[in-house]
């Protein structure tokens, strides 16, 4: 058997059950005559230019093992569908080892998996460096406009607030002692 990869670009405005529809709709066809190894579904992008008056298109790649035989019909439904674009398809393989190629796809899928951790925890770190940043700088600028306030305070010839409590800690000393 043969490696193929098929991209198709569907119809925008299908449903989503009409999307899942004809996606599972190839799927079958690549099964009866082959073995799929993965659909990939991109979900919708924007196209370089207008195709059948349409701007943006569902893109689905489709990664199988067949005959040529079960590739020509999968690209005869293509053609025959209505909500199709666009579709190519390419031999990767000449000669396929289905499960080498499963092994690959889920080898892909676990690097990119721990790529988006790894990113996730970066971007975690540095959510909680600025904020550890942004309270410093506001503890910072709650202390100047203390110092400020106090300066402000001095120079005015008022009793900074330091001094007011110290004068009311003190005990009053009322009238006479003899």
């Amino acid at each position: 058997m043969r490696r193929y990869e098929t991209i198709f670009i569907l119809r925008p405005d299908l449903g989503e059950a009409q999307l899942q529809e004809a996606v599972k709709r190839f799927e079958g066809i690549v099964a009866s005559g082959g073995e799929l190894i993965e659909t990939d579904e991109w979900g919708f992008r924007e196209l370089a230019y207008r195709i059948k008056g349409e701007r943006r298109g569902y893109y689905v790649r489709l990664d199988y093992a067949a005959e040529a035989a079960t590739m020509n019909e999968v690209e005869r439904n293509l053609k025959l569908h209505d909500a199709v674009l666009r579709f190519l398809s390419v031999l990767v393989e000449q000669e396929a080892d289905v499960a080498k190629a499963r092994e690959d796809v889920e080898a892909r899928k676990r690097r990119i998996a721990e790529a988006r951790a790894a990113a996730e925890a970066r971007a975690q770190q540095r959510a909680a460096a600025a904020a550890e940043a942004e309270q410093q700088r506001a503890h910072e600028e709650q202390a100047h406009e203390h110092e400020a306030a106090s300066s402000e305070h001095a120079a005015a010839g008022e009793p900074s607030e330091q001094e007011q409590a110290a004068e009311q800690s003190e005990p009053e000393s009322g009238g006479k002692q003899d």
